[in-house]
């Protein structure tokens, strides 16, 4: 099992069986007497404690008000609490801003072995996505920026600009750094302005009063009222009508909203963030976005490339999301490395997004070959699409289509000449790739005497997987092999 766990017990000695059953088992378990120690060493830097257990009584308000502090601070931790006072522990979960669990039985009973077991594995997942989500992979993250910078921006009190392709998590930074700030405990909400008309997206900002427009039979708040003291984030910023642009920039300078058919201000205490796939200065010169609303927005800009530019943090992404969507009681299919292989090689046009969504639907076949197959035809169907609306010049053209079709927008004949043949120098490519795949695939057959499953086992590939490729391929046995065979 392994893992760092702390024990926060009266007595120590009465824990000894399972310490001793821990440490069998390659945990090391450490004790402390009260919760001040246990959380003093707990925020210590480099501390490799990912559970710890609160089996002592706890009669003062400070000792909840530290434990959800430390929940706060260190999200990837598993807090668990032997319930010694219901109604304080209810406390506790009303006022945390983390689940806490709970425990109905005593530290010394049988099951708490399994339950330490199950933390433990819990915390080994929380700890990837954490690290997902902070951007951070041992100094190698897919960001710029260190733990250090996002830490400052994050208790910063100034407007931050999300900036990346969608479905890269621009809303998981945005959480991220919220989680840094002093508003961690406040209110954080979330506004899609792409998906709103202009005239339900003031509203929803601003609020609105009885009788604004038809339907509002009722005051109402808006996402700025109730975000109060919190954060706010504006997501697709970039598709905001100009006239809520004008809106927002008063808010942005005199702290400020009015309801939609309202005389009266309502003064707000919120933390702007906003993000967005779109070049904001191309939308500047085109006059789809307000240029001074920009530079209110872009006090602090942090750019999250796309995952295609992310390569080794794909497979640990692949394996974390896998275990996030794994029903309770399954176990995890084994990623093939064939598999493996194609989702490096794999463009990712959809981000971490797509990932996700390729690996439930992995759960759901349990098939590489498969799930291999469906992608590649939605990539050539992408690429048909794309190519047929974009570059109709050059229909043979097989370079990746979303490549094409930028090219073919910047007006370049030369650049759009130059991707065409390059798209025929990966046709002979992938042309070449089939026939060593089919050659392989034959020589494996014709050394196991056309027996398919040695000849997959041969070759290290899944049995349905290797007859999709025979398939794929148009390889069947010869009936010479067959009359041979059975003689």
């Amino acid at each position: 099992m392994g893992g760092h766990i702390v024990l926060v017990v009266q007595n120590s000695h009465m824990h000894e069986e399972l310490i001793r059953a821990l440490a069998a088992e390659g945990c090391c378990a450490l004790c402390f007497c009260s919760v001040e120690e246990g959380v003093a060493y707990l925020r210590e830097p480099g501390c490799p404690a990912s559970v710890v257990v609160f089996n002592v009584r706890m009669r003062r308000q400070s000792d909840y008000a530290t434990i959800i502090e430390l929940g706060t601070s260190r999200p990837e931790l598993q807090i668990l609490l032997v319930a010694q006072e219901r109604s304080a522990m209810l406390e506790l979960l009303a006022g945390g801003n983390r689940a806490v669990s709970v425990l109905d039985k005593p530290l010394n009973h049988s099951e708490s072995h399994g339950v330490l077991r199950r933390a433990l594995t819990l915390a080994a997942s929380a700890a990837s996505e954490a690290a997902f989500e902070t951007g951070l992979t041992q100094g190698q993250g897919f960001l710029p920026y260190s733990e250090e910078f996002l830490r400052r921006v994050g208790m910063a009190e100034v407007p931050v600009l999300l900036s990346g392709e969608t479905g890269v998590g621009k809303e998981v930074m945005a959480r991220r750094l919220c989680a840094y700030s002093l508003r961690a405990d406040k209110p954080f909400l979330k506004l899609n302005c792409a998906a709103l008309p202009p005239e339900l997206a003031e509203s929803e900002l601003f609020g609105s009063s009885k009788g604004a427009f038809t339907g509002a039979t009722a005051d109402r708040q808006g996402r700025f009222e109730t975000a109060q003291g919190g954060t706010i984030l504006l997501d697709e910023i970039g598709d905001m009508d100009l006239r809520l642009q004008t809106k927002l920039l008063q808010v942005l300078q005199d702290g400020e909203i009015q309801p939609l058919g309202s005389n009266r201000t309502i003064q707000v205490n919120v933390r702007v963030m906003a993000a967005t796939h779109r070049d904001l200065t191309r939308a500047i010169q085109e006059g789809s976005f307000r240029e001074d609303l920009y530079y209110r927005l872009n006090v602090v800009k942090i750019v999250i490339p796309p995952l295609r530019e992310r390569r080794e943090e794909i497979l640990p992404l692949a394996e974390m999301l896998l275990a996030r969507h794994l029903p309770k009681g399954h176990r995890a299919p084994a990623i093939s490395d064939e598999l493996r292989r194609f989702l490096l090689e794999y463009r990712w046009p959809g981000n971490v997004r797509e990932l996700e969504n390729v690996m439930r639907r992995f759960l759901v076949y349990q098939d590489s070959g498969l799930l291999i197959q469906e992608l590649l035809d939605g990539t050539e169907e992408l690429r048909s699409n794309l190519s047929l609306a974009k570059v109709t010049s050059f229909p043979d053209a097989k370079s990746s289509g979303a490549e094409i079709a930028a090219v073919a927008e910047s007006g370049d004949e030369a650049k759009v000449l130059k991707q065409a043949d390059r798209g025929e120098r990966l046709d002979r490519l992938a042309e070449a790739s089939r026939n060593a795949e089919t050659e392989l695939l034959l020589d494996a057959l014709e050394a196991c005497r056309w027996n398919r499953r040695q000849a997959a086992a041969s070759l290290q590939i899944e049995y349905k997987a290797f007859l999709y490729k025979l398939q794929k391929y148009g390889i069947v046995e010869p009936k010479t092999k067959r009359r041979e065979i059975s003689a």
